[in-house]
């Protein structure tokens, strides 16, 4: 008869459809048959090259042994290192490496996604950088702009910097060029209200 693929990831093998005797895939003949030697079933199975792969993936770690700790993810293999961040138990599967450092998924995404952490972004907008954009790509309604740039100056000062080093002299340009726009649209509106004063006096 044919069969699906009942799959056992921590034994790395297939199983039997009638008595749930594990098959190993070294079993099965060139056209994917194989006799159960406990209940006597003939099965066929199709194998995929992505499912050997699986079987070659799911080894990864060593078995625990009576005082052995074991893997917060994986029960079945040894805890082999923790994770630095939230401190639970790591075999070599389910740790991930980063920057020489290990970390378990869930934190690793906290990380990326959550906090936000410098050391975990692939890239970042610099606040000095979005002051100049709204200071003078936007300069002909800079008299609303230069204001909110000056807002998101002073707001992210203090700020985490980009994992790229980097000195202050860029926070410091954005801050005078949109301080130098504010001050001349003030005295343009100034000058701008005394003439009209003026002019109905």
């Amino acid at each position: 008869m044919s069969s699906p693929l009942p799959v056992s990831p921590a034994a790395g093998v297939l199983r039997c459809t009638g008595c749930r005797r594990a098959v190993a895939t070294q079993e099965l003949d060139e056209t994917g048959f194989v006799t159960c030697p406990v209940c006597s079933a003939s099965l066929r199975f199709t194998v995929f090259p992505r499912l050997e792969g699986a079987f070659a993936g799911a080894g990864q770690g060593q078995m625990p042994g009576e005082d052995d700790a074991t893997c917060t993810f994986y029960p079945e293999l040894r805890a082999e290192t923790i994770c630095e961040e939230c401190g639970c138990f790591l075999s070599t599967k389910a740790a991930v490496d980063w920057a020489g450092r290990s970390y378990c998924m869930p934190c690793l995404h906290h990380l990326r996604e959550g906090t936000r952490s410098v050391d975990f972004q692939a890239r970042t907008v610099l606040p000095e950088n979005r002051a100049l954009a709204l200071t003078w790509f936007l300069l002909p309604v800079s008299f609303l702009t230069a204001p909110i740039a000056l807002f998101l100056l002073f707001r992210h000062r203090k700020a985490s910097r980009s994992f790229v080093p980097r000195g202050r002299v860029g926070w410091w340009f954005a801050l005078v060029s949109a301080l130098l726009v504010t001050v001349c649209w003030t005295v343009l509106f100034a000058i701008w209200t005394i003439l009209i004063v003026r002019e109905f006096q």
